[in-house]
């Protein structure tokens, strides 16, 4: 049974080695059949070049690097589509999630399509916070689904529901894992939570700061939920 764990990367040279190989470790090494996708999305910095000199030493490990920069959404989804396990593990390289929570998901991995995580409390300022309250009335006011987490970067996925699932997502999508949560549960696939640890960041780029740019980005996904609640 193959897994496939993925995490974008962006101007993460301060940690992307201690992350890579906390993943190994935790779990990479302890599922054999297992390859550990790092997706750069063209950093500015020494990203790109600590995951090919790391290549070389954690023969699990399948650095990529997107085509052009295209944020977040698009990296992810470039290496959800490189995929190639049984199963797919998503996340991010920002350190902010303990590798031993993964064993959680794993465990639940027959009851469900989709094993999603969900923060216990997240751990990166207030702002971050009523974002997440926001998604969650919004999801429910648009699509009628309550989903306590919908953006959570910690999902546990079978391949082919997956493949599924992002078949009905526009690939110019800024929020892809948003739609995956929601579109998953109007597909009626079995879908499981799990609650999951959250750490503060301690290193690397914040991609959103400032209350304007959080604002700027609300109105893009709201209007990209609500386009695509109109051709689902």
């Amino acid at each position: 049974m193959k897994l496939s764990l993925v995490m974008p990367a962006y101007n993460e040279g301060e940690h992307i080695e201690v992350c890579v190989r906390e993943w190994h470790d935790a779990v990479a090494s302890k599922l054999p059949d297992t390859e550990l996708i790092v997706v750069d999305d063209r950093s500015k910095d020494n990203t790109w070049a600590i995951l090919q000199s790391l290549r070389a030493q954690l023969p699990q490990l399948r650095p990529l690097q997107t085509p052009v920069n295209g944020g977040h959404g698009k990296a992810v989804r470039y290496g959800l589509l490189s995929a190639q396990g049984d199963f797919v593990f998503q996340t991010d390289s920002d350190r902010q999630h303990d590798p031993e929570d993964f064993w959680r998901l794993w465990a639940r991995r027959e009851e469900a399509d989709f094993v999603m995580g969900v923060r216990e409390q997240r751990a990166d300022g207030r702002v971050r916070v009523v974002v997440t309250s926001v998604m969650r009335l919004l999801n429910f006011a648009v699509w009628q689904v309550w989903i306590k987490d919908a953006n959570c970067p910690f999902k546990l996925m079978r391949r082919e529901a997956m493949h599924r699932v992002l078949s009905r997502i526009p690939e110019d999508s800024f929020i892809p894992m948003v739609m995956l949560s929601i579109l998953a549960r109007r597909e009626r696939f079995r879908v499981v939570e799990e609650y999951v640890r959250h750490r503060p960041r301690t290193a690397g780029e914040q991609s959103l700061k400032g209350v304007v740019k959080w604002v700027k980005v609300g109105a893009r996904c709201a209007s990209q939920l609500i386009r695509l609640r109109a051709t689902v």
